[in-house]
């Protein structure tokens, strides 16, 4: 799964927003106590972040996993199946692709054509194949 620049400018805000909190934090309760805050405060904080984090990760990927059934439903049948196959597999040699598919030599490079195009797939050389791969 990759993350977007955008998200994580968000998250290291998001960081740095908690730690100036928790400085000012530390700042009141010492002037209130004369003592620095516990480092209890500074372990519920730390675990409180790991596990948000693990839950937006976990729902990203739910999210894009739903988002991804979406978009095949709406491809072309060829496209589609070969998507399914490479989603699968993540990488895969054009030549396998052909078999696994059932589709033509030339059906398969004219639809690897069309989504690589479309910045979906990238194909690398590979001796006498190709080497797919999705790039989602």
């Amino acid at each position: 799964m990759e993350i977007s620049e955008k998200k994580l400018v968000i998250a290291i805000g998001a960081v740095f927003l908690l730690g100036v909190f928790f400085s000012i934090a530390n700042g009141y309760y010492t002037q209130k106590t004369g003592d620095p805050l516990p480092l209890i405060a500074y372990a519920i904080a730390f675990i409180s972040l790991a596990v948000g984090s693990a839950l937006v990760l976990l729902f990203q990927s739910r999210i894009n996993k739903m988002q991804l059934e979406n978009i095949l439903k709406i491809l072309p049948q060829e496209e589609r199946k070969i998507m399914e196959i490479l989603v699968e597999r993540k990488e895969i040699e054009q030549k396998h692709l052909v078999v696994l598919s059932g589709l033509s030599k030339v059906k398969v490079s004219r639809v690897l054509a069309k989504l690589e195009q479309r910045g979906i797939v990238e194909k690398k050389a590979s001796g006498y194949t190709n080497l797919v791969i999705v790039k989602l």
